[in-house]
């Protein structure tokens, strides 16, 4: 199956299936706000001192939350944001320890070329400069990611950023009941390569002395971001 995004803005898009033309989910992004903690949600706040099983509604002001919400208006999962990490992640009716229960830090491979990062469903996103794609137990590829696609025939856009990003799914080895998990962990590892990958051309123009070779460059980025990700989920584990 054939995802597309409908904006480049991964926090605020829409997610229609090319085979229908069907709006399957809506990405949203809203600012802080205040809010009651409702029963199927678990605040930042509270998670470090309740269980995810603690139901008790607490007001106070929430940190930015990305929500997933499905065709019928109910938002299938949320991601609670705090200092740029996704430290509370809600799919369903479970609350997540954020990415540390996501994904299996203690597994991630990196290498010069590409790093690999197991969820907990057993798939297992490995990104490269040029790619991001899934893989299941076999690491055979069941999803892949396109960027900046013309059209629903996934050939590159004529003017670099006049197209839309696709996503296509094999849901003949994804279960019904793991999509909205695995966009979750899309948008986080779409983020996490953002990070490990692109330079904005501005930020080499503020500086004068020599520059590096990209690849130099390459290994010290994709390095701290997978060391950022190991301490950030070693950190929630202590």
């Amino acid at each position: 199956m054939l995802f597309k995004f409908a904006s480049a803005d991964l926090e605020n898009t829409s997610i229609i299936d090319c085979s229908t033309g069907q709006v399957v989910y809506h990405v949203s992004t809203p600012g802080p706000c205040v809010r009651a903690r409702s029963r199927s949600t678990t605040s930042i706040r509270s998670f470090a001192t309740y269980s995810s099983s603690s139901r008790e509604k607490i007001d106070m002001a929430e940190p930015k939350i990305t929500s997933l919400i499905d065709s019928d208006g109910v938002a299938v999962a949320e991601i609670f944001w705090e200092n740029g990490v996704a430290s509370v992640i809600r799919i369903g009716d479970e609350t997540l320890a954020g990415t540390r229960d996501l994904f299996d830090a203690s597994c991630v491979r990196t290498t010069e070329d590409e790093t690999c990062i197991p969820t907990r469903m057993e798939y297992t996103w490995r990104t490269t400069e040029d790619e991001l794609t899934l893989l299941d137990d076999d690491s055979e590829v069941i999803g892949r990611y396109y960027s900046d696609c013309a059209s629903d025939d996934l050939l590159p856009a004529y003017a670099s950023g006049s197209g839309s990003d696709y996503f296509e799914l094999d849901m003949q080895q994804v279960s019904e009941d793991e999509i909205a998990e695995l966009f979750v962990s899309y948008l986080l590892m779409h983020r996490l390569r953002e990070r490990m990958y692109s330079l904005p051309k501005a930020h080499s123009q503020q500086y004068l002395q020599p520059p590096k070779s990209p690849l130099h460059r390459l290994r010290r980025r994709a390095g701290r971001s997978i060391a950022n990700l190991r301490d950030s989920l070693r950190r929630s584990v202590s």
